[in-house]
C-alpha cells in the first residue's frame, strides 16, 4: 500500500514542485523540498516508537477462533496443459520436400 501510495503522489508532486519553482524561483523551491523532507524525521523523533526496543507480542486471537493461525493451503503442482501433438504437425525437412 505505501508504495501505491508514493507512486501515485509523485505526478503530483512533480506538478506542485514545477509550478512552485516557476512561481518562486528553483533555489527556494528546493530550499522548500529540503524542509519537507525533515518533517518526516521530526514526526519519528517526537514518536513512542523511539522507546520500542523489541517486537511486541502477537495479540490475542479473537474469539471462536480456536487461537491456532490458519495453515497454508496445500501446495499443489502448476497445472500446464502438455501441447496437444497430431500426426499433421510432423514437418519433413528431407531435402526431397514432403516425399516419403
Amino acid at each position: 500500500m505505501s508504495t501505491w501510495l508514493t507512486a501515485g503522489a509523485r505526478p503530483a508532486a512533480a506538478l506542485l514542485a514545477g509550478g512552485l519553482g516557476t512561481w518562486i524561483g528553483v533555489r527556494p523551491t528546493l530550499t522548500a523540498g529540503t524542509v519537507l523532507l525533515l518533517v518526516p524525521l521530526a514526526v519519528l523523533a517526537r514518536s513512542p516508537l523511539r522507546a520500542l526496543r523489541h517486537m511486541p507480542d502477537q495479540p490475542p486471537a479473537a474469539p471462536g477462533t480456536g487461537g491456532d493461525p490458519v495453515p497454508p493451503p496445500p501446495a499443489r503442482p502448476a497445472a500446464v496443459p502438455a501441447p496437444a501433438r497430431t500426426e499433421d504437425d510432423r514437418h519433413d525437412r528431407s531435402p526431397g520436400g514432403d516425399a516419403p
